[in-house]
């Protein structure tokens, strides 16, 4: 047997509430699978924020679906606390038959299920020998619907067949209905769709082998006094299986009579032989048969069956074959007769009549017959029907609330419900109207309790089976509304009528689902209490959707945020008219706040997406159109979401400052040990074979016409020859802004500046430091003297005889000079010089080379 072992602090039996807390708390979980037997855990919203994750080597990972195949186990996890919002489980097993007679226990597989989850269980039956399955739906019975349509307790059959190559889809059933068994030949599979809302405690059918049927399927049919059944071909709407055949088995009342109507069907296109449909009645050896066109038996007195064959089918152009009827029971002697009680009763008016024509229907009060009657409140009626199908007939009620003054208004959370004395009528109800009248300048105030409202939109269907109608004063519709919504409250500030439409004949109807208060009157039209539930996404509409709302007229919705949290509101649609009387507005503003965080008129764009923390009002108002061309409608998406945690939000704010304030110091001192070190003095050697060196610049790009080099900001004179004249016991008085000639000799290159040396501590000083190089230029016999004073000077320059020859006129020669006359003399070596210093740059003073002249005073061998 299979097992579903779950991992938490305490062992709990296989009780099913047991069950669901597990599911909730338990953070891991251990599946295990049977023999055959495989599960499968499938999120129907891949994109949704809930995954199911598989422990493997200590090792997590994380997808959209599971599937554990027969004899497997899995440690699992969900990744959210509410998985059976996302995740449907499917749950199967392979079963091969090897006896004559077999009978498995179906509650197996049903004991697997897992709760508050959407389960669907299969059973795939096959036989190892030509057989047929049996499925035997004791007790209520099933109900045969098209694909396209639900069960309104969630809980559905789907019944298939492999007795060809194609696999064929016997049909889809709901519970209590007329068919009763149903027979398949060489197996079938049995799939069983559960809705996590609903506890089933027994699968609802059983399971036997019998001698092989030779056709597709049998259904049994077991009609009721005066009742119909509506069925389908196999496959509907698509083509019963080429060249195969079925049978419908009808159990026909005592004292009734059947009649067949086809309702629709389609005719294929035939190779072989044609499609027919053949009769045989109980007692009877011959068959009548009929095409699809052909007038159907209406007096069938006693149990038949109904067969359906197809023909050899064109395999260019197959057409297909599919089939609706109606079978009914009915008795032209027996009379329905029944007492419609309403006495106790006040406001309240019932009125029967038909769904559909049927001229031999009769409804009687009394000797009176009519096709229609309407009964009062106050009064005990006798209702007699004569050859009536009852669910042709339908019930219409309506009921009168209202007070016109408010010291004598009783309408305060009055239940609005079905009333006692229609609850055990045959005849079906179809509509309950609540006419609500309430006292001048009032407002009506509908509470559906715990179940909630929800908008239904055009195209969905409600599951419970109806849905409610808000109707104002003057017949025009508010909108449409289903249970299990988000809206908890509704404010109108007229009167008002709640019409219940019955879709199907349920008993939940008969539950009160509203209760009404009259109130003061409110300045909106409409006011709608909204209370979205965590991430469940509602559609909010403007009153009349989708045709658009009534000129000058206002919608508020109130929309409650709870702690922690925050709603998204999304405008999903929104059509605005031409106005010719004010505008159109939307806007929202929180419930504390002073100014509206939006605000539109019809010609601003609407922002997709608007976020609030708080409660706050959506509010509309629309103008008086210009036209009927376009109206004014709006549709909007409300979300609940958790909001991130402060804290959270806190600490990261704070990493990413401190890791901010880091970097910040980081470039900082990058930035300045980058602008020392480009300020960082360069040191320049000096070299007298002219190859000058230049530390820290492996490049120099400038040419010596491009660049400053040649220029100097300051050389001291007194630095260069001060040393020389503390030697001679003289003591300097140099010259001051005062240009003397070089009248020396030149050579062919240009002076060299003394190199510039780094002052810092270092053990090894290269080059030399602060020591004097002599002039290497030729000399006298006795060093030249300098002149102290001005006008020594200027005589021993007037006088030829006591300048030295060493020395010549001088000029202002510099770099460029040099450079000009060593490529006219043919000289092609060039000297790199260093590169100027950022001050030099800036300053660009042009200070020649230093050239000193010295009066020479020469000693006279007369003297």
């Amino acid at each position: 047997m299979d097992r579903l072992t779950r991992i938490c602090t305490a062992v709990l039996p296989g009780i099913l509430l047991a069950q669901v807390i597990v599911i909730r708390e338990c953070q891991t979980a251990t599946l295990s699978t049977g023999e055959n037997t495989t599960i499968t855990i499938k999120s129907s919203f891949p994109k949704a924020n809930c995954s199911v994750c598989v422990l493997k080597n200590k090792q997590s990972s994380c997808s959209s679906e599971l599937r554990l195949q027969p004899r497997e186990n899995r440690t699992y996890s969900f990744s959210c606390p509410d998985p059976y919002k996302f995740f449907t489980i499917e749950i199967s097993k392979n079963t091969v038959c090897l006896s004559n007679l077999y009978s498995t226990e179906v509650k197996e597989l049903l004991s697997l299920a897992f709760p508050k989850f959407n389960n669907t269980l299969i059973w795939n039956i096959s036989f190892s020998e030509n057989k047929a399955l049996v499925l035997d739906f004791f007790g209520s019975g099933l109900r045969q619907i098209k694909p396209s349509e639900s069960c309104p307790d969630q809980l559905t059959y789907s019944i298939l067949t492999y007795l060809t190559a194609d696999i064929q889809n016997i049909g889809t059933f709901c519970r209590r209905g007329a068919v009763s068994k149903i027979q398949v030949d060489k197996g079938a599979r049995v799939s069983l769709q559960m809705s996590g809302k609903e506890e089933v405690d027994e699968p609802g059918f059983s399971m036997t082998i019998a001698p092989p049927i030779k056709k597709c399927c049998i259904i049994e049919v077991s009609l009721l006094p005066g009742s119909s059944v509506n069925l389908l071909s196999p496959n509907y709407p698509l083509s019963f299986s080429d060249d195969d055949l079925m049978s419908w088995m009808f159990t026909v009342p005592e004292n009734n009579k059947a009649a067949v109507v086809f309702l629709n069907y389609t005719q294929p296109n035939c190779d072989k032989k044609s499609e027919r449909v053949e009769y045989t009645l109980a007692g009877y050896q011959s068959t009548i048969g009929k095409s699809l066109t052909d007038q159907q038996p209406s007096f069938i007195h006693t149990n038949f069956e109904m067969q359906l064959e197809n023909c050899k089918m064109d395999k260019s152009d197959p057409g297909k074959l599919s089939l609706e009827f109606r079978v009914e029971a009915f008795n032209e002697s027996y009379q329905n007769h029944f007492w419609i009680d309403l006495q106790k009763e006040k406001g309240l008016n019932i009125t029967i009549k038909h769904k559909k024509v049927n001229p031999n229907c009769q409804i009687c009060v009394g000797a009176a017959c009519q096709p229609e009657i309407t009964l009062h409140s106050g009064k005990k009626t006798k209702v007699i029907l004569k050859k009536c199908n009852l669910e042709e007939l339908g019930m219409v009620v309506t009921k009168h609330i209202g007070c016109y003054n408010w010291e004598e208004c009783p309408v305060k959370e009055m239940l609005l419900k079905v009333p006692s004395s229609l609850a055990s009528l045959p005849v079906p109800l179809e509509s309950l109207t609540w006419q609500l009248r309430a006292p001048t300048a009032s407002t009506v105030v509908l509470n559906p309790g715990k179940a909630k409202l929800k908008h239904l939109l055009p195209g969905d269907k409600c599951k419970e089976g109806f849905y409610y109608r808000l109707l104002k004063g003057n017949d025009s519709e508010l909108g449409r509304f289903c249970p299990q919504g988000s809206i908890e409250k509704v404010q109108i500030n007229c009167n008002v009528s709640v019409v219940l439409i019955a879709v199907n004949n349920h008993s939940q109807i008969l539950e009160p689902f509203f209760n009404v208060t009259f109130e003061k009157e409110i300045a909106e039209s409409y006011i709608f209490t909204v209370s979205p539930e965590l991430d469940v996404m509602s559609y909010l509409v403007t009153p009349n959707w989708p045709e658009g709302m009534a000129p000058l007229s206002s919608v508020s919705w109130k929309v409650l945020v709870p702690p922690g949290h925050m709603v998204q509101v999304s405008f999903l649609n929104a059509t605005q008219p031409e106005c010719r009387k004010s505008h159109t507005s939307i806007s929202i503003m929180g419930q504390s706040s002073v100014e509206e965080e939006l605000s539109r008129r019809e010609d601003e764009l609407l922002p997709e997406h608007q976020t609030m923390t708080e409660d706050f009002w959506l509010n509309m108002s629309n103008c008086k159109p210009d036209g009927i061309k376009k109206t004014f409608k709006v549709m909007c998406q409300v979300t609940l979401k958790k909001k991130q945690n402060d804290l959270i939000m806190k600490i990261a704010i704070s990493t990413l400052s401190a890791l901010l304030v880091i970097v910040a110091f980081i470039v900082i001192i990058s930035c300045v040990m980058k602008k020392k070190k480009k300020k960082q003095i360069q040191t320049s050697i000096y070299n007298p074979n002219v190859n000058t060196f230049f530390p820290g610049h492996p490049l120099f790009s400038k040419g010596r016409r491009d660049n400053d080099s040649h220029i100097y900001a300051d050389i001291d004179e007194t630095m260069m020859y001060g040393q020389l004249l503390r030697e001679r016991g003289m003591t300097p008085l140099p010259e001051v802004d005062i240009y003397r000639p070089f009248e020396g000799p030149v050579g062919d290159r240009p002076p060299t500046p003394p190199p510039l040396f780094n002052r810092g501590k270092t053990k090894e000083v290269s080059p030399e430091v602060d020591v004097y190089r002599p002039f290497l230029g030729p000399v006298g016999e006795e060093p030249p003297i300098p002149v102290l004073n001005q006008e020594a000077s200027m005589e021993a320059v007037a006088d030829s005889r006591l300048v030295d020859s060493r020395l010549v006129d001088s000029k202002l020669y510099t770099f460029q000079q040099h450079e000009q006359e060593a490529e006219t003399a043919g000289n092609e070596d060039e000297l790199p010089l260093p590169p100027a210093d950022e001050e030099m740059e800036q300053n660009k003073v042009q200070i020649i080379a230093p050239q000193r002249m010295l009066d020479i005073q020469s000693p006279s061998k007369d003297v």
